[in-house]
């Protein structure tokens, strides 16, 4: 199956954000944010729009991409079994968070976006990041390079004097990691605000407002996106052994970063 255009997703996109999610925005009762409770964030949410982005999208992208299965955030989270399609074989993925940052939606902050991937044998070739109360849309496609709001994105290559500015996501690690991230860390950066929202994260990082962030949980809807945006910037995705990020990758250090080298070393501090 050949990957559909990617200004046609792009649109599908638009159009789920001005007709499903931004109606909603700032305007949720309280029946429409439901407790979801999931590894590493007891307090997490969902609300009505989540659902109803996802089935909308599901429904639209299908006609796109007829017989392309795909795995939303929220489909994953009730029939796990679903990553397997991400995890195993060589057809593509649709991959999607409907509303990253849910949390952000569900509290009037704008920081919060929609994230599509379409994965192929664990890897991601075309990607798409909508943060739809910004006005901001960035598209990438493996080998292409990334493009926000139609222009070409890229990282700025002014050197970045240290310390770096950065985030730890140590709030969704286990013990030890992250106690042992945090020290590792502590007086090597300038701790920042944390967007709690990877869509912002991924495409602050390729602005240059950002040097890096450090995650442990990865589910794929979160990271897939981002990581080829970012490397075709010019960025980095990192695990922390030096690897590329994959789709396939769950519950590791990786490091997402402005550049190999603030990448490596940030790897080495942790590392140590």
């Amino acid at each position: 199956m050949s990957r559909p255009d990617l200004d046609r997703v792009t649109d599908l996109i638009h159009e789920v954000g001005a007709e499903v999610i931004l109606p909603r925005f700032r305007n949720l009762s309280g029946s429409d944010i439901e407790s979801k409770p999931s590894v590493g964030d007891p307090d997490d949410i969902v609300t009505i729009v989540d659902r109803m982005a996802e089935e909308w999208l599901t429904r639209e992208l299908a006609k796109l991409a007829p017989g392309v299965p795909l795995v939303g955030e929220e489909s994953a989270h009730a029939r796990p079994e679903l990553l397997r399609l991400v995890d195993e074989g060589e057809d593509p993925v649709w991959v999607l968070d409907p509303i990253d940052g849910t949390k952000n939606f569900a509290r009037g902050d704008d920081a919060f976006g929609v994230m599509l991937a379409w994965v192929e044998g664990g890897r991601t070739t075309a990607s798409w990041i909508v943060l739809p109360a910004r006005a901001e849309t960035v598209v990438a496609e493996a080998g292409a390079g990334a493009y926000r709001n139609g222009e070409r994105l890229r990282v700025p290559d002014t050197p970045r004097a240290e310390p770096y500015q950065g985030v730890l996501y140590v709030s969704y690690m286990p013990e030890p990691i992250a106690t042992v991230v945090a020290e590792s860390a502590r007086g090597r950066y300038a701790a920042v605000p944390l967007a709690d929202c990877a869509a912002v994260e991924y495409t602050q990082i390729a602005a240059g407002t950002k040097d890096f962030a450090v995650y442990h949980r990865l589910y794929p809807w979160d990271h897939a996106p981002g990581a080829l945006i970012l490397s075709e910037a010019g960025g980095c995705v990192e695990h922390l052994d030096g690897t590329p990020y994959s789709p396939r990758a769950r519950d590791t250090i990786t490091v997402v970063a402005a550049s190999r080298g603030i990448s490596q070393d940030v790897r080495t501090w942790i590392g140590r």
